[in-house]
């Protein structure tokens, strides 16, 4: 009996080798699971005016708000560093992606998870000795269940280049860049309705106004200037006039918190500075929009 238990356990420990010799290393499945888990697509590209100039990397990967580095990331961000650098003529555009599922979700003075994303990005370039004032950021909200580039990368020419820094989308509209930093601030996400300059600033902006109020009475000598955007819907005067309504609707706001009407002041650019298209809803949203500029 003895005999044939340990001729029993040998058996059973033979097998189980063999079983996981065959699954392991000859079928390789072993672990799948977990790579599946952690794989990255290889399909991050940095394009210059449109033209490829290097691709094959991992995308990034975020947990709500905070980046998940792997070094082939880092190695992407220095790639893009080192071209910045050898490229000064050249401007870098950060578009931030989230799901529309994300969509409500509070980040800060930032009305979306797709604007934190690409400023988390933008951080980090920053740190690599690429200048922020390089540097745009953009957003872009898209279906699914699943985010599979939360980040794409592009340059073009500067103000010192041989273009204009505006963009032409795929219909032929010209593009102005939004500014999304502390000192030059856009907010536009339902903000202002259709033909509306009832200002309803979300809690982004609220945020932002608060840290505003704070910086002027540590800062004095600053001041603000509030700026009012359309969509195109509507002649160029009457507009010109809705973007002026806006902008002040918003000084209002801030005059409201406790920041002294003195220290602002209103422009309108009406529907001249498009940042989106104008041929769909969510792009004259976007376009109907102020922007806060601290001087």
């Amino acid at each position: 009996m003895r005999y044939f238990l340990l001729g029993l356990l040998v058996w059973g420990v033979f097998t189980t080798f063999c079983r996981h010799h065959y699954v392991c290393k000859i079928k390789g499945l072993c672990g799948e699971e977990e790579v599946v888990a952690n794989a990255r697509a290889k399909t991050l590209a940095f394009a210059d005016d449109g033209n490829v100039v290097f691709d094959g990397f991992d995308q990034f990967a975020f947990n709500g708000s905070n980046i998940d580095l792997n070094d082939n990331n880092e190695a992407y961000l220095q790639k893009v560093a080192d071209w910045m650098k050898a490229n000064p003529g050249k401007k870098l555009k950060i578009v931030g992606k989230f799901l529309e599922s994300e969509q409500g979700v509070e980040v800060g003075i930032f009305e979306n998870l797709g604007q934190v994303r690409a400023d988390a990005a933008r951080k980090l370039l920053s740190k690599l000795g690429v200048d922020e004032n390089r540097i745009a950021i953009d957003y872009k909200m898209v279906s699914g269940d699943t985010l599979e580039s939360p980040l794409s990368f592009g340059a073009k020419a500067g103000d010192d280049g041989d273009a204009k820094p505006d963009d032409y989308n795929k219909d032929g509209e010209k593009l102005s860049e939004a500014s999304f930093t502390f000192t030059n601030m856009t907010y536009s996400d339902a903000n202002f309705e259709y033909n509306s300059d009832v200002f309803k600033p979300g809690s982004a902006f609220q945020t932002y106004a608060d840290s505003v109020k704070t910086y002027l009475e540590l800062n004095p000598n600053k001041s603000l200037t509030i700026i009012g955007h359309t969509d195109n819907k509507g002649s160029n005067t009457y507009n010109d006039g809705l973007g002026a309504r806006r902008a002040k609707s918003a000084k209002r706001y801030f005059e409201g918190i406790g920041v002294e009407g003195k220290k602002i002041s209103t422009a309108t650019k009406g529907e001249r500075q498009p940042i989106a298209t104008n041929k769909t809803d969510a792009g004259r949203q976007k376009n109907r929009r102020v922007n806060v500029q601290i001087k």
